[in-house]
This record gives C-alpha cells, structure tokens and sequence, in this order.
C-alpha cells in the first residue's frame, strides 16, 4: 500500500476523512447539525403546546423527548453507514 492510495483512513489527502461531519465528497450530508436537533424539538414544543394546551413542565419534556428521538436516530444512521463502509472495505472485511 503506497501513500497515495486515497482508502487509507491515515491518509490526510483523503477528502472522505474529514473531521466535520457536515462536509462530504459528495454532497451528502453525514449527520444532522445539533441547531436543527433543537429547532426540530422546540418547534414540536411550541405546536403541541399550542394544540394541546401542554403546561410548561409537559413542553420541557416534550423537548427533551424529540432531542433524545433526534439524536438516537442520527447515531443509528452513523453507525449504519459505518458499518456498511466497513464491510465494503476488502481489507476491513468479516474476516
């Protein structure tokens, strides 16, 4: 394996290996940005306290329930996508 061979996770040339998570090749975006998260879930906050008259305790769960919903999905989404780049990898296979 030479230095110029772009699948080489140490390769800092590597343009797919970048530290923010928002930033991909591709255009795809690799994970949710935690202002969205919480816009999301103030929103959700604000209708549901709107339509259904939630006190200020039950809009404070309310939040808490969306941002923990977010956030579990966007980590089953990374790990997925971990998980199948890794398994494409013939180096990094099953065995």
């Amino acid at each position: 394996m030479d230095s110029t061979d772009s699948s080489n996770p140490s390769n800092p040339s590597n343009p797919s290996d970048s530290s923010n998570p928002s930033d991909s090749s591709n255009g795809e975006v690799k994970s949710l940005p935690f202002m969205v998260t919480l816009v999301v879930s103030a929103a959700t906050a604000v209708v549901c306290g709107e339509l259904f008259d939630f006190p200020w305790w039950l809009r404070l769960i309310t939040v808490v329930g969306a941002v923990l919903a977010l956030e579990a999905a966007n980590q089953a989404v990374g790990r997925a996508r971990a998980r199948r780049r890794t398994l494409r990898r013939p180096d990094r296979g099953l065995g």
